[in-house]
């Protein structure tokens, strides 16, 4: 049976193996497949347009697809959704909250929450790299000193209560729990780089 390697939309494993099952001919496009395929890990469903020169059809055909001359895919869906990070981050930051992006989509949801609560902790640490003691001081020293709001402390001691907790429980944290926490990581990083950062940009703009 034909095959494709991609990456899941579905369950978001990395290089899995789809399987064509059925097609249907393009009555509009000569030689051109409409070719239904599974994923071999959750059996999510994957489409491709596939045109085929020669008499071999996707369903009729051992191996993968791809680099077989007798095969010329023209479309697929639905692609996977790639994980941006907001702008203007630090490297580090953006690479931690990606981290806890990617674990989310893999179904890691105790590892995204606590990706999650370090991306916290790193971006306090960069917004006030002299403050000192731990999470819980540290944000409250944002807050004294005027560089985040009430709100933002708010969401702050959230990710930081809910990641101690991921860490801590012996009850596997819920997709639900690990989608929010990260909602709340990323506005965290809006308010705090990405919107300073637009301002920044723009502001230099205007002075040229």
């Amino acid at each position: 049976m034909g095959k494709l390697i991609r990456d899941c939309p579905h369950c978001h494993t990395k290089s899995v193996s789809f399987s064509a099952y059925a097609q249907m001919e393009n009555p509009n496009k000569q030689r051109v497949f409409t070719s239904a395929f599974y994923c071999e890990n959750c059996y999510g469903g994957y489409i491709a347009e596939i045109k085929c020169p020669t008499s071999n059809l996707p369903t009729s055909t051992n191996g993968s697809l791809e680099g077989n001359p007798n095969f010329q895919i023209e479309k697929e869906y639905p692609l996977p959704k790639s994980v941006k990070a907001p702008n203007n981050l630090p490297q580090n930051i953006e690479n931690f909250y990606l981290q806890a992006a990617n674990s989310l989509k893999s179904g890691s949801h105790d590892a995204s929450a606590m990706m999650s609560r370090k991306v916290l902790e790193v971006a306090v640490k960069s917004l006030q790299p002299d403050g000192s003691g731990n999470l819980y001081r540290r944000i409250e020293a944002l807050s004294d000193t005027g560089l985040i709001t009430e709100e933002l402390k708010d969401w702050a001691h959230i990710i930081r209560d809910d990641g101690n907790e991921a860490a801590h429980e012996e009850e596997p944290v819920t997709p639900e729990f690990a989608e929010e926490l990260l909602s709340f990581a990323e506005m965290f990083l809006m308010y705090t780089f990405t919107m300073p950062g637009m301002v920044a940009e723009r502001r230099h703009d205007i002075e040229e």
